[in-house]
């Protein structure tokens, strides 16, 4: 249940470039938002001007330089001016959260589908190899640290950067050596925090490895809670989680503890660049070259950057935090698809629906599954495929589907290879009742329209009765509107599965693939449901897979596998006949047990 921590380097230009491939989309509202962000930057320093006024101005009428009449129509300007500057940061600010929440949220949404898309369409082998767990806690936390980053570059980074430039400019106005130990103490404070957040990078990828392994465990505890009820394994189950939860502890505090001599250092710089710059416009103020207002003016301007520069620091961290984050998400972005469509696909659309396994080659990963295997399945026959776990038989439906592509030889419908086809058409133009049925939590009705969102209400209530499951529904409160629980879980394995056949009925299809259709029955209801399945089975190509050999009997062709390869083949009367796997099989069914 735990996974190993790996080392990952972080691609800050790919990372980047999918962020930008985002924003840039926006390009009227970025630059909409840079001129909101530099007028309230230059309503922040105004005040400070004004208060320079007031000081200059003060000390002139002090000395009695400058009359009272004069001083009161300075003060009642200063007052104006200092209202029309409140309203216009006001109206800015406005705008600049508007601008910001209106991008914010249309790259979070374009990246979300996008990478939604991606995933749902990789090839069975990625899912089968990632656990779902983690793929929702990386999703997530991808996507949140979209806003994360949007916000570090609206307020922490594009905001204190023009108002640094302001500053700079204002200052250097005065005092040009000023302004020149400002830049210094910023560009100090910015290095030093960025090559200090550099190392630590690796204890960050620690952290959210050890998240992902601690979500992942979550949701398969979760999904098997049954079997952790079942065997009493509740306290067994907690002390392994302790473990995944201890695990996070330890990585997430050296990550946060780190940033404790990062926070020293940074306060550091700024006590000694303070020191240095009030040292310089006094020692100027005594040779008379600066008044107090312009002194005042100066420290009051440079403290104003205190909050934008801790701002762009934060910024900064949750900037790194933010990338290393959307590497967990924008590494799938890299994964490729094993199973594409070829250039030039087409939309499958049945004909006959003569199914053809031609000198197939296939294995999973070292594991070989056929060699050379060869069959063909007539147009609108109903064929059996009977044999040990392990044979073969799912395989070639995953074959048929193509959830993986043959190593040698070909899958044909119809005489056209599947792989000329589109993927999505091609698995949409059959319908299965699979062994495992898994539902959405959503209703009755809604999981079987599923499988043909265009059906009509008449159509849905056909395939429901077809499938035995009105008595079943007329009891539910709720009715065909009840909601089955995530995964069906609402419902009996029975109930499960008639919606399975439900939903495989409505989608009406030429190719029909039954998967242990009636292993969830009880007896009375398969017997019912067998019947209906040999109508539905009229007039289509129907595969069977199957283990109790009773439901098979009516087959047109059975087919007998083991370890991938064909040892019988005929008729339920012809194999037993012939007394050989079939007919022990058969024997050990009758008998009561199965070896």
């Amino acid at each position: 249940m735990v996974k190993n921590e790996e080392s990952r380097k972080i691609d800050w230009k790919y990372n980047l470039s999918e962020y930008w491939g985002a924003l840039r989309r926006h390009k009227g509202l970025m630059w909409l938002l840079l001129l909101t962000i530099f007028v309230v930057g230059l309503t922040n320093i105004v005040p400070n001007f004004l208060f320079k006024e007031i000081i200059d101005k003060g000390a002139l009428f002090a000395e009695g330089s400058l009359g009272l009449e004069e001083f009161y129509f300075i003060l009642l300007i200063v007052l104006g001016l200092y209202i029309l500057n409140a309203v216009v940061e006001i109206i800015a600010l406005w705008f600049r959260n508007l601008y910001s929440s209106l991008i914010e949220v249309r790259i979070m949404t374009y990246l979300k589908m996008k990478y939604f898309r991606h995933i749902v369409k990789l090839d069975q082998g990625f899912h089968a190899t990632h656990k779902t767990g983690s793929l929702i806690s990386r999703m997530n936390r991808g996507i949140a640290s979209v806003e994360r980053i949007s916000d570090a570059i609206i307020y922490s980074f594009v905001g204190p950067f023009l108002q640094m430039m302001i500053v700079g400019v204002s200052i250097a106005y005065f005092d040009i050596v000023s302004a020149v130990v400002v830049v210094g103490i910023m560009t100090s404070f910015v290095l030093f925090s960025i090559l200090y957040q550099r190392t630590q990078e690796p204890l960050k990828i620690a952290s959210n490895v050890a998240d992902d392994n601690e979500k992942a465990g979550v949701s398969d505890v979760f999904t098997n809670i049954d079997s952790i009820k079942y065997f009493g394994r509740e306290n067994w189950i907690s002390k392994m989680f302790s473990k995944l939860a201890m695990k996070s502890e330890t990585t997430n505090y050296k990550f946060w503890r780190s940033y404790s001599w990062l926070t020293s250092g940074q306060v550091a710089i700024i006590i000694i660049g303070t020191v240095i710059l009030l040292t310089f416009p006094i020692l100027r103020f005594l040779k008379g070259a600066l008044s107090v207002g312009e002194i005042v003016f100066i420290y009051t301007t440079f403290r104003s950057l205190m909050g934008p520069i801790w701002g762009f620091i934060e910024g900064l961290q949750g900037f790194h935090r933010s990338v290393i984050d959307f590497q967990d998400l924008f590494s799938y972005g890299k994964v490729e698809n094993n199973i594409r469509d070829a250039e030039g696909a087409r939309s499958m659309k049945v004909g006959n629906g003569e199914i053809e396994f031609r000198d197939v080659d296939f294995g999973y990963t070292k594991r070989k599954i056929f060699k050379d295997f060869n069959l063909n399945i007539p147009a609108k026959s109903k064929v059996a495929f009977v044999g040990h776990s392990g044979c073969g038989k799912s395989t070639l439906v995953n074959l048929l589907y193509r959830f993986y592509d043959v190593d040698k030889g070909a899958v044909m419908i119809d005489g056209e290879d599947v792989r000329d086809f589109k993927q999505e058409s091609l698995r949409g133009a059959m319908s299965i009742v699979p062994q495992e049925c898994v539902l959405f939590d959503d209703t009755i009705w809604n999981n079987i329209k599923f499988s043909r969102p265009s059906a009509s209400p008449e159509e849905v209530k056909n395939a429901i009765r077809f499938a035995q499951l009105d008595k079943i529904i007329r009891e539910m409160p709720e009715k065909e509107r009840t909601i089955v629980g995530e995964r069906g879980v609402k419902l009996s394995g029975g109930e499960k599965q008639r919606v399975s056949i439900a939903r495989a009925i409505l989608a009406d299809k030429k190719i029909l693939v039954l998967d242990e259709a009636t292993s969830a029955l009880d007896s009375e209801t398969e017997f019912e449901i067998q019947r209906s399945l040999a109508k539905l089975m009229k007039g289509r190509t129907s595969i069977i897979i199957a283990h109790r050999l009773s439901t098979i009997m009516h087959a047109d062709l059975i087919v007998v596998m083991k370890r991938g390869k064909i040892v019988e083949m005929g008729t339920h009367g012809a194999l037993l006949r012939r007394k050989g796997e079939y007919y022990r099989l058969w024997k050990l069914q009758r008998g009561g047990y199965i070896k």
